[in-house]
C-alpha cells in the first residue's frame, strides 16, 4: 500500500511538472476559458424566485360543527401528493396561463443589449393572425415590433419585414391582412428608442409545458399539509403576479369543488320536495275523508301502542336506509359496516311485519284507522326531514371555505438566484485547466519524440552516456564555457557523466578523436562539444576543439572569436594549422574555427588532405574534439566522422522519432563502421522518478 500511495504521488508530481513545462498551452486555455465563462455569465438573463405557502386542511370543522354527521357526507380528505398532483393539472395551470397571457412572449433581437443588460420589457395580451398563410419555417418570431419611444408607441413588422401597423400601448388593433385579420393589443412597453421584439404566441400546451419548467410545488416537512409554491421568472414583479394567480384559482376551485357535490344534493331534494308535500297532503285527505265516512273513532289503548310502534319502526327503518346509501359510496358490498347495516335492516323488517299481524287482529274499523294515521304520520316525517336536510345543506354551501388556506402569498424579490456569476467564472477557469491538461496529455501521449534512454539502447544498440538537463541560462554568457562559469551546474554534472563515459570506451591504442553531431539544428551540438572539451580541458589534457561545420559553424562565438580563417582555408592550402589553431580563455583549450564558407564543404571534408590533418593533428594533442552540421541536413557530418574514434549523437528530449534517430546514426557510422558510437539525450526533463541525485547542487 505504501509504494502503491508513492506511485500515485509521483505520477502527480510528474503531471504537474509537465503541466508547468507546457505554460504555453495552459495559459491560453484558461485565458480564454475566463473569458467564455464572463460571456456565459453575462449573457444569462438574471432569474428571480418568488414562492408562497398553502395549508391543506383534512376537514372543515366549521361544517362539521353546524350541521353534524351530514356535512361528513361532502367533506374531502386528499393528502397532500393528491393535492400537488391537482394543483399541477392543466385545469390550474391553464386558467393561470390564460388569465396571465403566458402564451405571448415577446424576444428582444439585440444580442448586444442582452450582453449588457440592457434588454427592454416588451408585454401584450392579444396577437391572432392567419397563420395558415404564412411559411412554416417562419412561424415563430416572424413578427416583429419596434419601439419608437420609451413606453407608448411602436411599429408592427410582419414575417416579410413589411410595416403593417404603427400603433399606441393599450389599445386593441383590428385591421386587414391576407384575406383575413390580425389583432394585436401591447399592454406594456418599457424599451430604449429603436429596439426591437419578435413576438408569437405558443399553443396552449405548449404554454402550460413552458410553465411547467418554471414551477414547482413540495410539501414542506413530512406529513404536514403545508405546501410550498415556486416560480422562476426574469421579472420578479411578473412572478409575483403569477404564483398568486395560481393559488386564488386553486383555492377558488377548491371551494367550488367542494360544493359541487351539496349544491347536487340539494337540487335534487329540491326537486321532490313537491311530490313528498303532495303525497302528504293525499294522506291527510284520506284520513279526513273516512273520519267524514265513519264518524268519530275512538283509538284504544292497544291501538295506539300499536300505531306508536309501526311509526318508529318505519322511521327507524328509514334512516337506516339512508345510512346504508351514504356507506355504499365508501365501501364494498363485502364490508362488515355494509352487512352489519343489511343485517340490522333485516331486523328491523322482521319486526316490522309482527307488527302487521299485530294490526290484522284488531276490528276492520281500527285497523283502517290505523293505516291512515300510519300514512299522515310517515308523510309528514318524511315531509319535515327533506326541510330539515334542505336547510343543512343550504348552511354547509353559504358556510364552506375549502380545505385551502393561503398562509403566505408570493411576494416581489429584488436579489435573483441565477446566473451565479462568480461560480460560472470559476468553473469555466477549471474546465480550461482540464482542456489544457487534456491537450498536453494527449499531446504527450501521441507525440513521436521519444524519451526514454532505455528504450533508445534496447531499439538501437548503442548507449546513452548522459542525459543531460538544461543549464543555467545565464551561465553560458560571455567567452567561457558554463563548464567553467558554473562548474556545478545539473548540465555540467550531466556532461561530466558524458566524459567519464567515454573515458572507460576509449582504448590507448586507438586515436583520441571524437565526433559530435546531431540530427536536426537547435538539438545543442555545440553546447554538448565546448562543455566537454572545457572538461576535458580541466583534466590537464591538452584539447582541441575543431568547427568542421564548414557552412554554419559557430563554435568562435562561443569564445568571442572573431570570424577568420580555419578549417576551411587549410583544406583549401590558403592557411597553415598554426595560424588557424588559437587559443581560448579556458587553459589547454584551442580552437580551430570553420573558417570562411567554401564552395565544396562536402568535396573538401571527403578528401585525403582533412585525414592527413587530423592525423597530424592527433599527434600534437591529447584529445581532439569535432564539431560537425546536422546528418540529417547534408553529408558532411559523415564526411567528417569517418577519421574519429568516437561518435556522440546528440539527440533532444522528445523530439526525434525512433526511426530518425536510427537512421541518422547509420549515416555517421557509414564510412566508420569501426568508431564506438554513443547517445546523449540533451534538454531531458528529469521525472520525479529520476530519483533524489539528479539535482543535487554542491555538496
Amino acid at each position: 500500500m505504501a509504494a502503491s500511495s508513492k506511485k500515485e504521488e509521483t505520477d502527480l508530481f510528474d503531471l504537474l511538472k509537465e503541466l508547468v513545462r507546457n505554460w504555453k498551452i495552459m495559459i491560453p486555455c484558461v485565458i480564454v476559458a475566463g473569458i467564455v465563462g464572463v460571456f456565459v455569465a453575462m449573457w444569462i438573463r438574471p432569474v428571480y424566485k418568488v414562492d408562497a405557502l398553502l395549508q391543506i386542511e383534512s376537514k372543515n370543522n366549521k361544517s362539521m360543527g353546524m350541521t353534524g354527521g351530514l356535512s361528513s357526507l361532502f367533506a374531502t380528505t386528499s393528502p397532500a401528493e393528491t393535492e400537488i398532483e391537482l394543483i399541477k393539472s392543466r385545469q390550474i395551470i391553464g386558467e393561470a396561463v390564460e388569465k396571465m397571457h403566458l402564451q405571448y412572449e415577446a424576444i428582444p433581437t439585440n444580442k448586444l443589449d442582452r450582453l449588457m443588460h440592457r434588454e427592454g420589457r416588451l408585454e401584450f395580451s392579444q396577437f391572432e393572425v392567419p397563420w395558415k398563410l404564412i411559411p412554416k419555417n417562419e412561424k415563430k418570431g416572424a413578427w416583429v415590433i419596434e419601439a419608437l419611444d420609451s413606453a407608448t408607441t411602436f411599429n408592427l413588422y410582419d414575417h416579410k419585414g413589411q410595416k403593417v401597423l404603427s400603433g399606441v400601448v393599450n389599445q386593441t388593433y383590428r385591421f386587414p391582412y391576407a384575406s383575413d385579420s390580425v389583432t394585436i393589443h401591447i399592454d406594456r412597453m418599457i424599451t430604449a428608442p429603436g429596439q426591437k421584439f419578435k413576438i408569437f404566441k405558443l399553443e396552449r400546451l405548449d404554454a402550460i409545458g413552458a410553465f411547467k419548467k418554471a414551477f414547482d410545488i413540495k410539501e414542506k416537512g413530512k406529513k404536514t399539509g403545508i405546501l410550498e409554491f415556486s416560480y422562476q421568472d426574469i421579472y420578479p414583479d411578473r412572478a409575483t403576479q403569477i404564483l398568486n394567480e395560481i393559488a386564488t384559482t386553486y383555492l377558488r376551485q377548491n371551494v367550488e369543488q367542494r360544493n359541487a357535490e351539496a349544491q347536487k344534493t340539494l337540487e335534487f331534494l329540491e326537486k321532490q320536495l313537491p311530490d313528498i308535500k303532495a303525497q302528504m297532503d293525499s294522506s291527510l285527505l284520506k284520513f279526513n275523508t273516512y273520519r267524514n265516512k265513519v264518524g268519530s273513532v275512538d283509538i284504544g289503548a292497544e291501538t295506539q301502542i300499536i300505531l306508536e310502534k309501526r311509526n318508529k319502526l318505519q322511521q327507524s327503518l328509514l334512516d337506516l336506509q339512508q345510512r346504508k346509501q351514504s356507506a355504499i359510496r365508501l365501501f364494498q358490498p363485502e364490508h362488515p359496516t355494509i352487512k352489519t347495516l343489511e343485517e340490522q335492516e333485516n331486523n328491523l323488517k322482521r319486526e316490522l311485519a309482527n307488527n302487521t299481524a299485530a294490526t290484522k287482529r284488531l276490528p276492520n274499523t281500527q285497523q283502517e284507522v290505523l293505516k291512515l294515521t300510519n300514512e299522515v304520520d310517515m308523510s309528514k316525517h318524511m315531509y319535515t326531514t327533506m326541510l330539515n336536510n334542505i336547510q343543512q345543506l343550504k348552511l354547509v354551501s353559504a358556510g364552506e371555505v375549502g380545505s385551502v388556506r393561503i398562509i403566505d402569498f408570493a411576494e416581489e424579490t429584488s436579489r435573483p438566484i441565477k446566473p451565479k456569476k462568480s461560480l460560472i467564472v470559476f468553473a469555466a477557469l477549471f474546465l480550461g485547466l482540464l482542456l489544457g491538461s487534456a491537450i498536453v496529455t494527449i499531446r504527450s501521449k501521441f507525440s513521436n519524440g521519444v524519451r526514454d534512454a532505455n528504450f533508445i539502447e534496447r531499439e538501437t544498440g548503442f548507449s546513452v552516456y548522459a542525459k543531460v538537463p538544461k543549464g543555467n541560462p545565464n551561465g553560458s554568457k560571455g567567452t567561457r564555457p558554463l563548464a567553467v562559469v558554473e562548474p556545478d551546474d545539473v548540465a555540467v554534472e550531466s556532461i561530466r557523466t558524458l566524459r567519464s563515459s567515454l573515458e572507460f570506451s576509449m582504448d590507448e591504442s586507438t586515436s583520441h578523436t571524437i565526433g559530435v553531431s546531431g540530427l536536426i539544428p537547435g538539438v545543442g551540438k555545440s553546447f554538448i562539444s565546448v562543455n566537454l572539451a572545457a572538461l576535458y580541458a580541466g583534466l590537464g589534457k591538452k584539447v582541441l576543439l575543431i568547427d568542421a561545420d564548414l557552412r554554419k559553424g559557430r563554435l568562435h562565438k562561443e569564445f568571442g572569436i572573431k570570424r577568420g580563417k580555419g578549417l576551411s582555408q587549410i583544406l583549401l592550402g590558403e592557411a597553415s594549422v598554426d595560424e588557424v589553431i588559437r587559443p581560448t580563455e579556458v587553459e589547454n583549450l584551442f580552437i580551430m574555427q570553420c573558417g570562411m564558407v567554401p564552395p565544396n564543404p562536402s568535396e573538401l571534408l571527403g578528401s585525403k588532405h582533412y585525414a592527413s590533418i587530423i592525423s597530424e593533428l592527433e599527434k600534437i594533442y591529447d584529445l581532439i574534439i569535432v564539431d560537425t552540421p546536422p546528418i540529417m541536413l547534408v553529408t558532411d557530418a559523415a564526411l567528417a566522422c569517418r577519421v574519429v574514434s568516437q561518435i556522440v549523437m546528440v539527440i533532444e528530449y522528445n523530439k526525434h522519432s525512433l526511426e530518425a534517430i536510427k537512421d541518422g546514426m547509420a549515416q555517421l557510422l557509414k564510412g566508420n563502421n569501426s568508431a564506438h558510437a554513443s547517445f546523449v539525450i540533451n534538454k531531458y526533463e528529469h521525472g520525479h522518478n529520476d530519483g533524489y541525485g539528479y539535482k543535487y547542487g554542491k555538496y
